[in-house]
């Protein structure tokens, strides 16, 4: 993230307008540009202050102190919600892995107990569709020769 970036984002951090990646991209910058967390410090004090006294409230002692209680409360969120996220995603990895292994052992011993194993069979499609067919080109074929004897015989008396 540039410095133009996060002193753009400055105001809505203040105000809670930031979603959670923007919020962890706007932290990570500012941990590492005292330029940026400066800038942070004194707009978090002058609209903290005008919002105090706009509200008829005392000012408060320690401007720095309250924001980094802010910054805190911001990654101790940003944490809570990557480990629920990781957590969700864990517990439907093992879910998925234990239904596989659930359905994987249902089916092995379903599959043990209703095993027929075949060593012999009376079905030979192929070998009967092969045998009808040539039986019956052969009957075809002596039909035709007889026919050409028939033939030959009434020509040649």
């Amino acid at each position: 993230m540039t410095c133009m970036k996060a002193q753009s984002l400055i105001t809505p951090f203040i105000n809670n307008k930031l979603n959670l990646k923007e919020i962890e991209e706007f932290l990570d910058h500012i941990s590492s540009c005292s330029v940026c967390k400066e800038e942070l410090e004194v707009y978090y004090a002058l609209l903290t202050a005008m919002r105090q006294l706009n509200e008829d409230k005392n000012l408060s002692d320690n401007y720095v102190l309250e924001l980094s209680g802010k910054i805190e409360r911001a990654q101790e969120r940003i944490i809570h919600v990557k480990y629920t996220y990781y957590r969700k995603k864990a517990i439907l990895f093992l879910s998925i892995f234990l239904l596989a292994i659930l359905i994987g052992f249902r089916y092995a011993y379903n599959s043990e107990e209703n095993e027929n194993i075949i060593t012999e069979s009376d079905f030979h499609l192929r070998e009967s569709f092969r045998d009808e067919r040539n039986v019956y080109i052969e009957l075809q074929l002596q039909q035709y020769l007889e026919g050409q004897e028939n033939i030959g015989a009434v020509t040649n008396p």
